[in-house]
């Protein structure tokens, strides 16, 4: 079914079709009209009705429907009224019985027979057979009979309105859905009734699909205002990604993760990196530090490696070097050795970077093995130790994307020597 999963769509188990009774009442006005004749119940038929509704409410539905066969059987003697009662308690034993087609064809029957049958009654088995249709998942049908049933009633309550919307919805006619699941809004604040937590999701899904990031942001405001959750928080905040307001966006992830509403690693870590996108690095190591405190985020290489790399945007080089080690630790991965030496580098700690690097080419596995041997080299270089640092260029060298600049190293560090050597006096 198309889009189900999505919509937090109202449970349409028929929860405006209450049992038939002898007299149903429906909240939709009727437009005035020209006054009929209605025909009544015998005594006979009201009894049997009567006897109907017992086994009805008992759940007898077997017993149930033998009285109305028995009455059917005699459908020659019944007015249209009591035909029109009979197919009516027909309905509700075949929605109980799970026969929605036979539901179907007892409303049809309702609406064949001409005078005699209350408007109320007409309309109501008009309005059934739109709620069916929609079961059935003849969408547009559903559309096509609430139209109908629109046009025989004074005003329309919001479900009826939300039904037609929803109908819109799984048709993919999203310009018609919004007016609609919007009417369903505006009549239940006319009612004074709470808009309804369904009603709002299904409008915000209308807009998401127009592609208006904005009205599906201000539903979702409104959603969070009434039912705070996880799911509307990050909806939010990926609605504002989607318009690139990532200071917006962050903002909500914040507020969700202060109101305790981030229930995942994922959320958390995503929000982490949103502050680092923002530049803003402390709040993202105060949040991974907390939540792997509490458990929440796992303390493993990888999500070590996220925070290190938050630690290296704040310029916080040292508190680094233990992460990193441990991530190396956990890891044993040979670019975890790579990311702490160069962590070392920007510390000038260079025979510890020599030591990381060594350990990474050792491992193996490195996608440019001629970068780990430049950078040793330049340790080596820095450290003074222009032999190993030669050999360590020499090593880079045999790269072909290193090559040329590993070469001009060799050449700088053999002059180096050269140089100090004069200096010695030969």
């Amino acid at each position: 079914m198309k889009h189900w999963p999505q919509l937090l769509i109202i449970t349409l188990a028929l929860v405006l079709m209450p049992t038939p009774g002898l007299a149903q009442k429906d909240d939709d006005q009727r437009k005035p009209r020209t006054t009929r004749k209605t025909e009544k119940l015998s005594p006979a038929v009201y009894e049997k009705i009567t006897a109907a509704q017992e086994a009805l409410d008992a759940k007898d539905l077997a017993k149930a429907a033998s009285i109305l066969d028995e009455l059917l059987a005699k459908a020659d003697g019944l007015n249209n009224y009591e035909q029109a009662q009979v197919y009516n308690f027909y309905a509700a034993v075949h929605y109980e019985q799970e026969q929605i087609d036979r539901t179907i064809e007892d409303y049809k029957s309702i609406l064949r027979l001409g005078e005699g049958v209350p408007e109320q009654l007409r309309n109501n088995s008009l309005f059934r057979l739109a709620q069916l249709y929609f079961v059935r998942e003849d969408y547009a049908l559903s559309v096509r009979v609430l139209d109908q049933w629109m046009q025989q009633v004074e005003s329309v309550r919001p479900e009826a309105h939300m039904l037609q919307a929803q109908a819109y919805y799984q048709l993919g006619d999203y310009d018609a859905a919004a007016p609609a699941a919007i009417a369903a809004l505006q009549e239940a604040k006319r009612r004074e009734q709470a808009p309804r937590e369904q009603w709002l999701a299904l409008l915000r899904a209308i807009y998401y699909e127009q592609g208006d990031y904005a009205k599906a942001s201000r539903v979702l405001g409104e959603l969070i205002a009434g039912w705070p959750s996880p799911n509307y928080y990050k909806q939010l905040a990926g609605m504002l990604g989607l318009m690139q307001l990532q200071e917006a966006q962050l903002a909500v992830m914040h507020a969700a993760y202060r109101a305790g509403m981030l229930e995942s690693e994922s959320d958390v870590l995503n929000m982490a990196r949103l502050y680092m996108a923002e530049d803003a690095p402390y709040p993202a190591i105060d949040v991974i530090r907390d939540a792997m405190r509490s458990g929440m985020v796992e303390a493993n290489a990888e999500n070590l490696q996220l925070l290190a790399q938050a630690m290296a945007l704040a310029k916080e080089y040292e508190q680094q070097i233990p992460v990193l080690e441990r991530a190396a630790e956990l890891s044993g991965d040979a670019r975890q050795y790579v990311y702490l030496g160069q962590a070392q580098i920007a510390l000038y700690d260079w025979a510890a970077a020599v030591d990381a690097f060594e350990q990474a080419l050792s491992i193996g596995g490195l996608e440019r093995p001629g970068s780990a041997y430049m950078q040793i080299g330049t340790a080596h270089y820095n450290l003074k130790r222009y032999g190993p640092a030669r050999q360590a260029f020499k090593e880079a060298a045999a790269y072909s994307d290193y090559r040329d600049q590993a070469t001009r190293w060799v050449a700088f560090v053999n002059q180096e020597v050269e140089r100090e050597r004069a200096m010695r006096g030969g």
